[in-house]
């Protein structure tokens, strides 16, 4: 269905928190990162979920079992 390849543990950690609703600042903080860091995990994320945008990328997920959030 387009799932190229296994998400990294950080990658889902990202996803995890997005589908909580933080923000690429509150993420960055969370997990001592850099928001660019955030930002290229993100970008690294949406084509192995065929998606484009944060929320397509977290419903993706989500679908997948890969993130266990409630909406």
């Amino acid at each position: 269905d387009g799932y190229i390849r296994p998400l990294t543990k950080r990658e889902l950690e990202v996803l995890g928190l997005l589908a909580e609703g933080y923000t690429t600042q509150a993420i960055a903080r969370a997990l001592g990162l850099r928001e660019g860091t955030v930002r290229t995990h993100l970008e690294n994320v949406y084509p192995n979920l065929d998606s484009n945008n944060r929320v397509s990328a977290v419903n993706r997920a989500r679908g997948l079992r890969l993130i266990e959030t409630e909406l």
